[in-house]
C-alpha cells in the first residue's frame, strides 16, 4: 500500500471535521470524546479509502449533502411527538429546516457529484485522437442516382 502524502492527510482531517460538525448540528450535541473518536474514525477512512484531495472533498461534501437532507426528516419527526396541533414556533422551526435543508442538501449533493466527475476525468485513460479515429472509422454512402 502507498504512503498517502501530507496534502491527503490534511484533507482527510479537515474532511472528517466537516462531517462531524455536520453530525454534530444534526444531533443536537455530541460530547467531546465522541467527536473524537469521529474525527479519527473518519481520517482513518478517508486516508484509506481515498487516494486524491478530490476524493476526499468528494466524500466528505457526499456526507454533508445527506446530513442537510436528513436535517428536515428528523425536525418533522421531533414535531410529530408534539401533538395534531403544533404550535406555531415549532412549525417556524420546521419550516426553516426544510427551507435551508433541502436547499443546502441540493447544493453539496451537486458540489459532490462534480467532484466525482472531476475524479472520474482524472482517472480515465488518456487516448490519442488517430487511436479514436481508428476505433470508430467513418462510414461512406453513396448517393442513389435514379
Amino acid at each position: 500500500m502507498q504512503k498517502p502524502s501530507l496534502a491527503v492527510g490534511i484533507n482527510a482531517v479537515l474532511g472528517s471535521m466537516v462531517i462531524v460538525v455536520g453530525l454534530w448540528f444534526l444531533m443536537g450535541g455530541i460530547s467531546l470524546p465522541v467527536t473524537v473518536v469521529l474525527v479519527v474514525v473518519f481520517t482513518v477512512a478517508g486516508i484509506r479509502m481515498c487516494p486524491t484531495v478530490s476524493h476526499i472533498w468528494m466524500w466528505s461534501t457526499l456526507c454533508l449533502g445527506l446530513e442537510s437532507l436528513a436535517w428536515p426528516v428528523q425536525t418533522m419527526g421531533a414535531l410529530s411527538h408534539a401533538g395534531p396541533e403544533p404550535p406555531l414556533e415549532d412549525m417556524k422551526r420546521v419550516f426553516t429546516a426544510v427551507l435551508f435543508g433541502l436547499f443546502s442538501g441540493v447544493f453539496w449533493l451537486t458540489f459532490a457529484y462534480g467532484l466525482y466527475r472531476r475524479t472520474q476525468h482524472q482517472h480515465a485513460p488518456l487516448t490519442s485522437s488517430r487511436d479514436e479515429a481508428a476505433s470508430h472509422p467513418k462510414t461512406t454512402r453513396k448517393k442513389n442516382r435514379r
